[in-house]
């Protein structure tokens, strides 16, 4: 290995002091300051500025007033907040430009999960009882032809019955003139409107 000059070592006395050599080189700039001294002074005229520099500029920064700083650097750097719907454009296309993958594969699994389960659903929840139910049927009813009212029975799968009374109109279901007024009657009493 080739012993190096004074004049590399005074080149690297800079990078010495500031700790940038790597471990070879600093063992060989420390053996050429242990045996020349004027070596070694310059060294500690470095490491001296070094030292001023560092405590001057602390100086300066304790004589400034830092409250403000961060906002004051941040009001330069961050541009006005945007609109709603200018951010919310921007959101969107910045979206769809950099995370197209996971949505489509976000938006293919959410058309999955619907298209299995409105199905599903429908199949689970079954047919509704009572009138629209498709189990009540209706039963066989015989009603007197000249009957005021008829009744309509219906039964569930249950043996629970519904039952509506209907009107059998005598006249036929035809409409009366306006102004004309008739009563009608169930075993001789006249009946108005229930």
């Amino acid at each position: 290995m080739k012993t190096p000059g004074r004049d590399e070592i005074i080149e690297k006395l800079s990078a010495y002091v500031d700790g940038e050599l790597n471990p070879e080189e600093r063992q060989q700039v420390e053996q050429h300051l242990a045996n020349d001294k004027v070596l070694a002074g310059m060294v500690a005229d470095l490491r001296a500025g070094d030292a001023l520099m560092r405590h001057s500029l602390e100086m300066e920064a304790d004589s400034i007033d830092w409250k403000t700083f961060t906002d004051d650097v941040m009001a330069k750097v961050t541009p006005q907040k945007l609109p709603f719907f200018d951010r919310l454009k921007l959101t969107l296309s910045e979206m769809f430009q950099y995370q197209r993958g996971p949505l489509v594969a976000g938006f293919a699994g959410a058309a999955v999960a619907v298209a299995i389960m409105v199905p599903l659903s429908l199949k689970l929840a079954g047919t509704p009882e009572g009138y629209g139910g498709t189990q009540v049927k209706v039963t066989n009813i015989s009603v007197e032809d000249n009957a005021l009212v008829k009744p309509l029975v219906m039964e569930t799968d249950q043996g629970d019955a519904i039952i509506w009374v209907v009107e059998n109109s005598p006249d036929g279901g035809k409409k009366k003139k306006d102004g004309e007024h008739s009563e009608e009657t169930i075993n001789g009493d006249p009946q108005g409107d229930l």
